[in-house]
């Protein structure tokens, strides 16, 4: 067990958006503290790949945390709501891209202990599901939310797949 420390830091400015037509209503600067949980937790931690600028590291990382994030369930059998996933491009404890996956309850209750020994299962499965979604540039099915349609699917699944020391000419 250890104590996990989020930081927002990537959070720096909000926008207020009409719900039914989505015009912009407003925007600016947020500042949210950090949040402090003893918990345990797992990480996956890996060197920057070959030709990726940062940026585009941030977005697939974003994106592949939340396919692997909705995949834990299946692994270790509780709420998508139970763990949480958290990916950095610059992890304060390692210094390289590093995915967090941590149990959401204080102290802990042994889920992100069982992904440890599964991590290679768990990226698989998420490189394929992000595969197979039927959208051409990423959706809330498979990656999420992301700003940037354009090559987040793609970029997620060439993550994942140098991940898992697979090929990425598929996608």
């Amino acid at each position: 067990m250890g104590t996990i420390t989020l930081s927002h830091a990537l959070i720096e400015n909000f926008i207020k958006i009409r719900f039914d037509t989505h015009d912009n209503i407003g925007s600016g600067p947020i500042s949210l503290p950090a949040e402090e949980l003893h918990t345990s937790s797992t990480w996956y931690t890996f060197d920057t790949p070959e030709g990726w600028k940062e940026s585009d590291l941030t977005d697939a990382l974003t994106g592949a945390a939340y396919a692997i994030q909705s995949f834990i369930p299946l692994f270790v059998r509780c709420d998508r709501t139970d763990i949480h996933v958290v990916p950095q491009v610059k992890a304060i404890h390692t210094g390289k891209p590093t995915i967090f996956i941590y149990d959401s309850y204080p102290g802990g209750i042994g889920l992100s202990e069982k992904i440890f020994s599964r991590w290679e299962d768990l990226l698989e499965k998420a490189a394929e599901h992000v595969k197979n979604c039927r959208c051409e540039n990423g959706c809330p099915v498979c990656i999420g939310a992301q700003e940037e349609g354009v090559r987040m699917k793609k970029d997620v699944f060439t993550l994942l797949q140098t991940l898992i020391g697979g090929t990425t000419d598929v996608l």
